[in-house]
């Protein structure tokens, strides 16, 4: 079993820009959050929608050895950049779900984590949840 304590915050960036590209469109509220990222990386401030020639696979193979608990915590900070321009679009939806099963995150556990971050989302922003 992984006894990792810190995820690579490097990876997670890099990570983070492919989600917030999911949908082709990166907007400043996705950006601003990428930068917030960045700053605890070497790439700083100018890493918002930097292209890093890191394939998904290649970024999926770290993330699954993490544990269950840092998986699920990388999978609410994506969504939490999804939803930063308040719209979670299919395109998305799709990056999420392929990200999950990549990393090793069931669907019923996805769906339950998916749930927490609409209703949160709903309740912040007076909005009906997905």
């Amino acid at each position: 079993m992984n006894k990792k304590n810190v995820i690579d915050t490097e990876k997670f960036l890099m990570l983070a820009i492919k989600a917030a590209k999911a949908n082709g469109i990166v907007v400043e509220e996705e950006k601003e959050l990428l930068r917030r990222y960045s700053r605890s990386t070497m790439y700083h401030d100018d890493a918002d929608t930097t292209d890093f020639d890191v394939s998904l696979d290649t970024l999926t193979a770290y993330f699954e050895t993490l544990s269950l608990s840092q998986k699920k915590r990388i999978l609410f900070e994506i969504l939490n950049v999804m939803y930063s321009d308040h719209l979670f679009d299919e395109p998305e939806c799709n990056f999420v779900y392929d990200l999950a099963g990549r990393i090793g995150v069931d669907e019923s556990e996805l769906s339950r984590i998916l749930s927490i971050c609409s209703n949160g989302y709903a309740q912040k922003h007076n909005a009906v949840a997905c």
